[in-house]
C-alpha cells in the first residue's frame, strides 16, 4: 500500500476549523450600580436607626416629665393641711413722724376688790408709781366692771373702737373724740385706748384689753410708737 504525504501532517490540532474554540469577552457587569444601591441602603438604615434613637429618647423625656408632675401631685395631696394663723392687723411702721417702740407687749393686772393700780407705757411696766403713771386702773367690788383712766404722767388719750388701729389713727382719735377730765373706760375684753404720753419724745400707745377674770384681774397689751416728728 503507498503512503501519501500531505502537506498539513504536522499542524497542530487547533489549527483545524472544527477544533478551534472561540473566546469571547465576559462582561463585568454592574459592579458600579450594585456598589451605589448598596450604599444608599446602608443610610437609608443608618438614618432609620438614627431617628428610631431620636424618638425612643423624646418618649424616655416625656414619661419623666409625666413621672414627676405624678409625684409632686401625690406628694401635695399627702401633705397635711396646715392650720391658719390668725394675724392681728398692726401696723409697725406708722409713717408720717411715728417710729415703733414696741408691739404688743403683755400686762397682767391683779389687784383686790376696790383697789388701784398705775401702769407705765413708756417702758411698759404694771404696778408703777402714781406720779410717772400713764394710766390708772380701778377695781370695783359686785357687779361694778373697773375702769381705765389717764394717769399724770398721759397729755391725752381717746377710747377706739378696735385695736386694729395705727399711730396715727390714733393721733387722729385723740384730735377729734379726746377723753376729758375724769372720763374712763369700760375693761372688758376688746375695749381699746389711745395714750399719748408725756415722755420726750413722747410716746404713741395703743391698749387692748385681752380677757377679764374675776374681780380685780385683767389682761391687757400695749403698742408703742415713738413720735419722731
Amino acid at each position: 500500500m503507498s503512503l501519501f504525504k500531505t502537506t498539513n501532517q504536522n499542524l497542530p490540532a487547533e489549527a483545524y476549523p472544527i477544533n478551534r474554540v472561540r473566546e469571547e469577552p465576559v462582561p463585568d457587569g454592574p459592579t458600579e450600580r450594585i456598589s451605589q444601591k448598596t450604599k444608599r441602603r446602608l443610610d437609608g438604615r443608618r438614618n432609620s436607626a438614627a431617628l428610631a434613637l431620636v424618638v425612643a429618647m423624646v418618649a424616655l423625656n416625656v414619661a419623666g416629665v409625666a413621672g414627676l408632675l405624678a409625684w409632686r401631685a401625690l406628694k401635695a395631696r399627702a401633705a397635711p393641711a396646715r392650720p391658719e394663723k390668725t394675724v392681728t392687723t398692726i401696723a409697725p411702721q406708722a409713717g408720717g413722724g411715728y417710729a415703733v417702740a414696741y408691739a404688743q407687749e403683755p400686762l397682767r393686772v391683779q389687784v383686790g376688790c376696790s383697789a388701784v393700780m398705775f401702769l407705765d407705757l413708756d417702758e411698759p411696766r404694771a404696778n408703777a408709781g402714781e406720779t410717772v403713771s400713764d394710766l390708772r386702773y380701778d377695781s370695783r367690788c359686785g357687779d361694778q366692771p373697773p375702769s381705765l383712766t389717764l394717769g399724770p404722767g398721759a397729755t391725752a388719750g381717746a377710747q377706739v373702737n378696735s385695736g386694729d388701729i395705727d399711730a396715727a389713727g390714733c393721733g387722729q382719735a385723740i384730735r377729734t373724740r379726746p377723753l376729758g377730765p375724769g372720763a374712763s373706760v369700760e375693761v372688758r375684753k376688746g375695749a381699746a385706748l389711745c395714750v399719748l404720753t408725756a415722755a420726750s419724745p413722747p410716746d404713741m400707745v395703743l391698749v387692748e384689753v385681752t380677757d377679764v377674770a374675776q374681780t380685780g384681774i385683767a389682761g391687757m397689751r400695749a403698742t408703742s410708737w415713738k413720735v419722731t416728728g
